[in-house]
């Protein structure tokens, strides 16, 4: 999760009426699907409440002032997480759709307000895809999110008054927000910028770029290498190896321009021309990318377990400085630009300001100091082997409420067995182990 106030700067952390129903019938392929609601007069199952154990009220409103018109109601006096779903079938597989609705509030506050969103539940490769999040009150005005369609040519659209997972902002929302003329179609072509590399894909906004093809395709194969560089590292693939699609959105918080997933969201309200000039201008890989690639390699979103990892904002960047070092990749952070191995000074900066001042801190970049010393010394294939290791781990293997100080040796074990000594008593000092500990809270 890159913050965009700080966007060379990594932030420690974490997408109108018409005909009602599908137009296709079971066995045929999907080819659109919209609902104005007018011919219901209640939900029939083709549309359902979500967490309906959440407080709030879900109607289904015949507008007195036009014949016919009905919407969906949504209202709450307290934060909740409510709906309306609809589950679509028959999508092509990997396929781009668009779902727009016309949206109506008043008084929605908290979390991601009045939002459109497919249901994480059941769309673990891109949990935090949604629309604009409508806050305050306001006339009827159309929202629209991209999404991709998984391998089961199914997904569950859900109309909301707030969102069910905790964002960093809770997720949950307030007020009334209406629904109404909800439409599926693949997103229209012109409406996107599409490049398709080995391992990633972009779909950008067509009026947000403003880069040529060609340099949008050369810095494919720079993230394409990256990827690869990830995978020997951590000796797996997320997604079962398939492509991961960059995409951009309008439904991300406030202040944060990615979110890993696939796919890997970008925000289309912060401008994007700055990052492109050096992408284009300055053979920059771009830190937040790489950064948000790097996520997906965790351990629990390849399907291993986590329970060792007390902070994959350091992981992500740690695999980030293996890529680099094994391609030369170059990646701007504030004026400076950092060429392959290179990327140390920027964490050492950090070391510098708290443990080697003699501060106590869990600060996650100075700790990614230290690892790259680690490196140093003994080459980057005791991380290879290290994280070989730690990916076929089971849960029992260490408990997922050990603190992070634990973890944090539980996983230098791994690297010094991989060494074939103490690392911890070569690399660091007596002081530095006990400052972290410290730091940590232990």
């Amino acid at each position: 999760m890159i913050n965009s106030n700080l966007t060379r700067i990594f932030a420690v952390a974490l997408l109108l009426g018409s005909s009602c129903g599908t137009v296709f019938a079971d066995g045929e392929a999907f080819t659109g699907f919209a609902d104005d609601f007018n011919s219901r007069d209640g939900f029939d199952g083709e549309w359902s409440v979500i967490y309906d154990d959440r407080p709030g009220n879900v109607e289904l409103i015949a507008d007195p002032d036009s014949v016919g018109n009905r919407y969906v109601r949504i209202s709450s006096d307290g934060r909740t997480a409510k709906g309306v779903k609809h589950k679509l079938t028959g999508l092509k597989p990997a396929t781009l759709y668009r779902i727009s609705a016309r949206v109506k509030a008043d008084s929605v506050s908290e979390g991601r307000g009045a939002v459109l969103y497919v249901n994480p539940e059941n769309s673990h490769d891109q949990p935090w895809n949604a629309s604009e999040f409508v806050y305050g009150s306001c006339g009827w005005k159309p929202v629209y999110m991209d999404f991709i369609s998984d391998f089961s040519g199914d997904a569950e659209v859900v109309l909301a008054l707030g969102f069910p997972w905790g964002t960093y902002n809770g997720g949950t929302a307030k007020g009334t927000v209406c629904w109404d003329d909800v439409k599926v179609v693949e997103t229209p072509a012109d409406a996107v910028k599409r490049r398709e590399g080995k391992h990633l894909a972009f779909v950008f906004d067509s009026d947000k770029v403003t880069i040529d093809d060609r340099q949008l395709d050369s810095w494919l194969g720079k993230l394409d290498k990256a990827y690869e560089s990830y995978s020997k590292l951590v000796g797996d693939a997320p997604y079962d190896g398939r492509k991961i699609t960059i995409l951009m959105t309008p439904g991300i918080e406030a202040g944060y321009w990615a979110l890993a997933g696939n796919p890997i969201l970008w925000n289309n309200h912060v401008d994007a021309g700055e990052q492109f000039g050096r992408i284009a201008n300055e053979n920059d890989w771009n830190f937040g990318i790489l950064h948000e690639i790097g996520h997906t390699f965790s351990a629990g979103s390849i399907g291993k377990s986590g329970n060792w990892n007390w902070n994959d904002e350091l992981f992500a960047n740690f695999r980030m400085s293996y890529a680099l070092e094994k391609r030369k990749g170059n990646v701007a952070q504030g004026s400076a630009m950092y060429k392959g191995a290179e990327i140390k000074n920027y964490y050492k900066t950090f070391y510098e300001n708290t443990l080697g001042k003699g501060k106590a801190t869990d600060n996650g970049d100075a700790l990614h100091y230290t690892f790259l010393r680690i490196k140093d010394k003994y080459g980057w294939k005791v991380y290879e082997k290290a994280f070989r290791s730690l990916y076929g781990l089971g849960d029992n293997d260490i408990a997922a409420d050990a603190s992070g100080f634990d973890k944090f040796m539980f996983f230098l074990k791994h690297v010094s067995d991989a060494a074939g000594e103490d690392v911890v008593a070569a690399t660091y000092t007596e002081e530095e182990i006990r400052l972290i500990k410290e730091g940590m809270g232990n």
